[in-house]
């Protein structure tokens, strides 16, 4: 827990999921420097839309000033800002999925570069058809994560775009909106695989081929699965691995989860396209959080980066979602880099954890009957 002190009061936040020993603070000089510039230059208690906020540091500070609006792809971000807003005794703050249209029209735009250049197109593309000609947008981002098309890409979508002075490791863009669409997003995008041609919504993990790790562990997916059985692909993606299970077993029981609203875009996409009857499910969260359902196969093959933060925290937690979600005598198999050592976390979750397939690069692990 920390506290942040903004132009309009204080708010404690918190990053969620909580981990023990947090080392890290919920916002950054990026937030603080949309956050001063939106007191200087914004509409006094106008309408502000909030792009990509992670924890709460801009939507609630800019809530105790003014209407605020909240966009962005990631179901923990929507998450984290409702949880931060219970604990400082907000309201809940109105969300807008990706490629859903607004209900008004904000006063002006706060919005965080995005990691994913493609998901930054596709946002600024969203923006110039959904606001009013005019519209003040600043976009701000730490300098070591910045893209250097970011200006060029904002005179593309927006029309206009300049870069203005840095502060304490972060920068700020500024634009005004153009009233109407200036040039079409690219996105989505295909990739071949050898299921067939797979769409790819912006911002979704391998947006111009299959992974190299999706096409290792399509090779050593269980073969054994009864006609029936539950199975999830846990962090689908585009959902090639559960569309896989459904070509061996076409009477599986597939749950797709996913906490990018564009992945499950994707996803939901291709199995409409590549398995129109199959019996699915599709699932916005946190991993496996509010599934009820025990399974017979979960398959992850799990991020080790959040955001601009790598580390292994989202793979353990989704290791012990899995230890806690299986059915008896059910597998989660893991695909991983080598260097990663999963092995030495999963050996904690359960007793048997036995390689089934590598290359030099990655490495398959199949765990079964959690401690």
């Amino acid at each position: 827990m920390h506290e942040l002190t903004h132009p309009w009061g204080s708010l404690t936040l918190y990053r969620w999921p909580r981990r023990r020993n947090e080392t890290l603070q919920a916002w950054d000089n990026a937030d603080r420097y949309l956050l001063n510039t939106l007191n200087e230059r914004g509409g006094e208690a106008d309408e502000t839309l909030v792009i990509n906020d992670s924890h709460g540091a801009l939507a609630l500070a800019a809530a105790q000033r003014g209407t605020v609006l909240t966009s962005g792809d990631s179901w923990l971000a929507y998450h984290n800002i409702g949880k931060n807003a219970v604990e400082n005794g907000l309201s809940t703050i109105p969300h807008c999925w990706p490629g859903e249209s607004l209900s008004s029209a904000p006063a002006q735009v706060i919005m965080r570069v995005p990691k994913s250049l493609a998901l930054l197109e596709s946002q600024l593309a969203w923006l110039s058809a959904q606001l009013v000609e005019g519209t003040p947008v600043w976009l701000s981002g730490m300098d070591k994560h910045l893209p250097r098309q970011l200006v060029p890409l904002m005179e593309k979508y927006l029309g206009n775009g300049r870069a203005e002075y840095g502060w304490k490791k972060a920068r700020l863009f500024s634009a005004t909106a153009p009233g109407k669409e200036l040039t079409e997003s690219p996105y989505p995008t295909s990739v071949d695989s050898p299921l067939g041609p797979l769409r790819v919504d912006a911002g979704v993990f391998s947006q111009q081929q299959l992974d190299i790790g999706a096409r290792c562990f399509l090779e050593h997916l269980p073969e054994t699965l009864a006609p029936a059985a539950r199975v999830v692909d846990l962090g689908c993606g585009n959902g090639v691995i559960g569309l896989a299970m459904l070509e061996k077993i076409p009477d599986a029981h597939v749950t797709f989860c996913d906490e990018s609203w564009l992945a499950l875009q994707s996803a939901r996409h291709n199995v409409e396209t590549c398995q129109p009857d199959a019996n699915v499910v599709f699932h916005h969260g946190d991993g496996l959080e509010g599934l009820e359902m025990r399974f017979d196969c979960i398959l992850l093959n799990p991020p080790f980066h959040d955001g601009h933060t790598v580390g292994d925290h989202v793979a353990r937690r989704l290791f012990r979602q899995a230890s806690k979600r299986l059915a008896e005598g059910g597998e989660l198999r893991v695909i991983g880099n080598r260097h990663l050592g999963y092995h030495k976390v999963l050996g904690r979750l359960f007793v048997e954890v036995e390689v089934v397939g590598s290359n030099s690069k990655f490495v398959v692990l199949s765990c079964r009957n959690p401690k």
